[in-house]
């Protein structure tokens, strides 16, 4: 036992210190992968800025370019600045201003740096020390800055925030009891050591005393060495993983105490005993819970067998059990009854039954459905087994019983269906009389269909006549008017005609003529412009493609009601503000529309008013409002006032179809309707109608 507790002792601490060796080595390259990108980026961003300062000539704006840089990277840097190839500071800003040299060379730190990056020609880490003036640490960096010919013109010199590098470090390592290291291989001194209290670093950093005394190479990874030594400022046994920085010469040293390696293998060997206990108090527990659950397993199996028994014993279907050999093992009573029915025979287990059934015509058919089953094929199949009053139709399902993938035997389940087959016969008879009814209901509603279709023709014609008896009723309202308008225009003709004559008998003197044929041409005009509105509402035919532009059709219905509104002193206002007013449909019924609406505000009013009609577009629509001073309606009218036959007119003086046939066509167009009216005051009908 001391034995195998010694082994597991010895594993444990191989796999911690494998484990943590490993850990090591990660957090190593990790750190040395983002320092490496760091610096990397600190030499493009402050080589692109000390180009730009070597490019501006003036002291001041280059000073305050500088600054300007400064403030991006204040969080970073504490200072920042160019000196010339000599060393002589050209511009300088930042928190360490006030104690800057005039010339790096006149301090051993700054010169030897600056002397490195000018004979490296890339960027150089200096020593880390104290500055007095911000009372911090500093790391200083410098970066040469070459000119086209690739002669170093200048060196960017600044200065990093030790604290930020070390806030930076404190993302990777904290809570790890982890060490870093990072040794200015140059120069051979300490430039960050993490974690150390404040009050060592005058000791330790830009020192070149710490020296790691190797005890042994514990082993040798990529790009990294892995060592057991003794920590220089503790004096205890550390694991240590080391690795280069190439691009600023650092090596990067990540270490461990060794006796935290301790602490973790006492855990883990406490964990892995205590796991043993578990397990071991598991495996007695496990035991007494599988030995109850075996003899209550072997109970349930006992009380579930004889449940078993008692659903095959109860079912009315046959139920037998046949090993490979096609004896009996097993059956219910049903079975057992229905051999005694059918073959007098009285069933016992390991019974052949194919040799003693009395019906021989049958027995062939039992050794094929018999070899099917068991060669392991599930089936269903029907028979008909002669019995005493009949043939009766058995059900029967075949099913391979398997051990282990091998059949070795087969279940019967057969039920009785002679009495369901029965049942679908019958079915089939009703099925067959339901399909004749459905044919001779089919060929009703067929009959009644045709009677619909017609009636539905009948009514859309009527319909046709209705708007052309509505469209007529207007005509006929509008024929007076257009007769006094057609002869008002011939009386132009006639008396121009005869004072034309007369002038002329009177003298051959052609002067005056002028206004005689004005009339003449006047009331000619006026007339063809009658006649063409009266075509315009006029005209027949369904297509719904024509180009119908809204003002002309509103000026036409305007110019065939002129007549009307003079008898009443009726003024007509209009204000075409629509830019757009061409709209797809029946020019025709649109005019129809229009004459309506303009018709049933003329109607409305009593001896004098005032007819206002607006157009404006609103989107991709036209809008006509057509607003008049007359009686107005109530609001139970303006809900009426589209319904067929529906009119508050005198008996003889309307159909009240004319609206219900102008919402009609409105809605042909696919466009709107909308009436607002106050009894007493007037009516605005607003008609709104897609552009083209």
């Amino acid at each position: 036992m001391t034995t195998l507790a010694g082994a597991a002792f010895l594993y444990i601490l191989e796999d911690a210190k494998r484990d943590r060796i490993n850990d090591l080595a990660n957090t190593a390259k990790v750190i040395e992968s983002y320092y490496e990108l760091s610096f990397h980026q600190w030499e493009l961003s402050l080589l692109s800025l000390g180009i730009r300062l070597v490019e501006i000539e003036d002291p001041q704006e280059r000073l305050d370019y500088a600054n300007r840089a400064l403030e991006v990277y204040k969080k970073e840097l504490l200072a920042f600045g160019l000196a010339d190839p000599d060393g002589q500071v050209i511009t300088f800003t930042g928190r360490l201003v006030n104690d800057s040299l005039p010339n790096l060379s006149l301090s051993e730190r700054t010169r030897r740096s600056f002397e490195s990056s000018l004979k490296k020609g890339g960027l150089t880490l200096g020593e880390c020390y104290y500055f007095q003036n911000v009372s911090d640490w500093i790391l200083p960096i410098r970066v040469p800055i070459r000119d086209k010919n690739g002669e170093i013109v200048a060196v960017n010199t600044s200065a990093i925030d030790y604290s930020t590098m070390i806030e930076e470090l404190d993302r990777f390592v904290a809570g790890t009891k982890y060490k870093v290291h990072l040794i200015n291989n140059e120069f051979k001194t300490t430039q960050i050591l993490y974690p150390m209290d404040q009050t060592d670093y005058d000791g330790v950093l830009g020192s070149d005393k710490l020296i790691y005394t190797k005890v042994d190479t514990l082993e040798v990874l990529e790009d990294a060495y892995v060592t057991s030594a003794i920590d220089p400022i503790s004096g205890t046994d550390i694991i240590c993983v080391s690795i280069l920085i190439d691009n600023v010469d650092h090596s990067l040293t990540i270490s461990i105490d060794k006796s935290v390696l301790i602490y973790e293998v006492l855990d883990r060997f406490k964990f892995v005993f205590i796991v043993y206990l578990l397990l071991v108090i598991a495996s007695i527990l496990l035991y007494r819970y599988l030995k109850r659950n075996l003899e209550s397993s072997i109970l349930t199996l006992r009380k579930e067998r004889a449940n078993f028994k008692s659903i095959i014993e109860s079912t009315s279907d046959l139920v037998g059990l046949f090993d490979t050999q096609k004896r009996l093992v097993e059956f219910n009573r049903a079975f057992f009854l229905s051999a005694k029915l059918t073959d007098d025979l009285t069933l016992e287990k390991g019974m052949n039954l194919l040799s003693e059934i009395r019906h021989q015509s049958q027995i062939d058919y039992f050794k094929k459905v018999f070899n099917r089953a068991l060669s392991g094929e599930k089936f269903q199949t029907e028979i008909a087994y002669p019995g005493p009053k009949g043939d009766i139709i058995f059900k029967s399902t075949y099913n391979p019983v398997y051990d282990n993938d091998k059949v070795v035997g087969f279940t019967l389940f057969a039920e009785d269906i002679s009495e369901i087959r029965s049942y679908q016969k019958q079915l089939e008879l009703l099925n067959k009389d339901l399909e004749n009814k459905v044919q001779d209901r089919t060929r009703e509603l067929k009959e009644k269909n045709s009677e619909l279709k017609e009636g539905y023709e009948k009514l859309k014609s009527t319909q046709q006549q209705l708007i052309r008896a509505e469209k007529m009723a207007s005509l006929g309202i509008l024929s007076a008017g257009i007769g006094h308008e057609i002869n008002n225009p011939l009386n132009f003709i006639k008396h121009g005609a005869i004072a034309l004559k007369e002038k002329l008998h009177e003298s051959s003197d052609l002067e005056g003529y002028d206004q005689y044929f004005n009339a003449i041409e006047e009331g000619v005009r006026r007339a063809v412009q009658i006649v063409n509105g009266l075509s315009h509402f006029s005209r027949t035919g369904d297509t719904m493609d024509e180009t119908c532009n809204i003002h002309e059709v509103l000026q036409n219905s305007l110019t065939l009601l002129t007549n009307r509104f003079r008898k009443k002193k009726i003024e007509i206002k209009t204000q075409y503000l629509a830019h757009k007013s061409t709209v797809k449909g029946n020019e025709g019924k649109l005019h129809q529309v229009f004459t309506n609406i303009i018709t049933n505000a003329e109607q409305a009013i009593e001896e004098e008013g005032i007819i206002e009609i607006t157009t404006k577009n609103i989107d991709q629509s036209v809008c006509v409002q057509v607003s008049d001073s007359g009686v107005g309606m109530s609001k139970k009218e303006v809900e009426k006032m589209t319904d067929p036959f529906y009119t508050t007119k005198d008996p003889g003086e309307g159909t009240g179809l004319g609206l219900f046939i102008t919402q009609m066509i409105i809605d042909e167009h696919k466009g709107m309707m909308d009436v607002e009216s106050i009894k007493g005051e007037g009516t605005t009908f607003t008609i709104t109608l897609n552009c083209k």
